[in-house]
């Protein structure tokens, strides 16, 4: 009988332990996602970790680099705040001005400037309807 409960109590600690090691791990991997105007309106909160947020590309303000895949927009949610944007990197296909964009980096409220490590493009949604279509 004691050795049940010692196999017991062992086999919770582990348990425990694998179950903290899982916690903690995603938090230290969690990554917010936000809106421009969130993070204009408390950036002091999102500066200590990176972060996502979504937008619009303003139209009429891209200024590409395509020999050094360098990228600048202004990005506009749907609140009308913005904010510039910087990325160096691959341009997704489906960039383009009016497009939803999704960025990944670390902002600097003094110069309103997201400096993005990643940038993903939303399909336009003739592609989707495409799609269906063929079905």
């Amino acid at each position: 009988m004691k050795k049940k409960k010692i196999v017991v109590v062992v086999g919770l600690l582990i348990l425990s332990a694998i179950i903290f090691i899982m916690i903690s791990g995603f938090k230290q991997n969690t990554i917010y996602y936000i809106e421009v105007h969130e993070l204009q309106q408390n950036p002091d909160k999102f500066t200590k970790k990176g972060i996502r947020i979504s937008g619009d590309v303003l139209e009429g303000s891209v200024k590409k680099d395509e020999i050094n895949k360098h990228l600048e927009f202004v990005m506009m949610d749907k609140t009308g705040a913005k904010m510039n944007v910087l990325y160096n990197g691959i341009i997704p296909d489906a960039f383009k001005e009016s497009v939803q964009v999704i960025v990944e980096g670390k902002y600097d409220k003094n110069t309103n400037t997201f400096t993005a490590t990643t940038l993903l493009a939303k399909c336009p949604s003739k592609y989707e309807a495409e799609v269906e279509k063929q079905k």
